[in-house]
């Protein structure tokens, strides 16, 4: 399931109970939401749905991580890479599309 991001920074698909055992404070949810506006501006030609979807597993990886401070910084790290893997793939070379 691809997720959104809501206006009040929380990411829909993540259960509460995903909450009491991530343990991520609002500023971290704030700071993952940034790492969602920031990558659609990066990678305009991917659906805004695909960002948030990756951007969204890619936080969950760390829920079990004790220490919580540098989850974004990671989350914006490791979406950065795969998006831009997916937007390389998804856009043909010069010369290259169809003809």
């Amino acid at each position: 399931m691809l997720s959104t991001v809501l206006g009040a920074g929380w990411i829909e698909g993540v259960t509460e109970e995903d909450e009491v055992e991530g343990q991520t404070p609002d500023a971290e949810h704030e700071a993952v939401r940034q790492v969602v506006t920031t990558m659609r501006q990066r990678f305009p030609g991917l659906a805004d749905s695909t960002v948030t979807g990756y951007v969204t597993d890619i936080h969950r990886r760390f829920n079990a991580a004790p220490v919580r401070d540098f989850v974004p910084l990671l989350v914006e790290r490791e979406a950065q890479r795969a998006l831009t893997v997916l937007a390389t793939d998804s856009i043909p070379a010069p010369g290259q599309g169809p003809r």
